[in-house]
């Protein structure tokens, strides 16, 4: 893609898990979707201060992240993604929209 100039964003899924693979898990699994906007909170904070996210196995896997993204299909994507962006400030991230 960068080879064609197309500008990219790597992006990270705050509300669905990772294996050691850096794979999504399958949502079949149960805590493949993370609906709680702490743990979503929790998860940016990491990313940005550690640049990494702890696995569904519990490892620890290393995420560089241009882009944080939060599933608008979620029965709570709206608290999900005002968690992410409270977490981002309290770090000291300016959020500023993809153009």
């Amino acid at each position: 893609m960068r080879a064609a100039g197309l500008r990219t964003l790597r992006e990270f899924f705050a509300d669905r898990a990772y294996d050691a693979r850096a794979r999504f898990v399958s949502r079949t699994r149960e805590g493949a979707v993370i609906a709680d906007p702490s743990l979503v909170a929790s998860r940016v904070r990491r990313l940005v201060t550690a640049g990494s996210v702890t696995t569904i196995e519990g490892g620890i896997l290393p995420v560089e992240a241009d882009s944080i993204c939060v599933h608008g299909d979620s029965p709570d994507a709206l608290a999900l993604a005002r968690a992410a962006r409270t977490a981002l400030t309290e770090v000291g991230v300016e959020v500023q929209r993809c153009t």
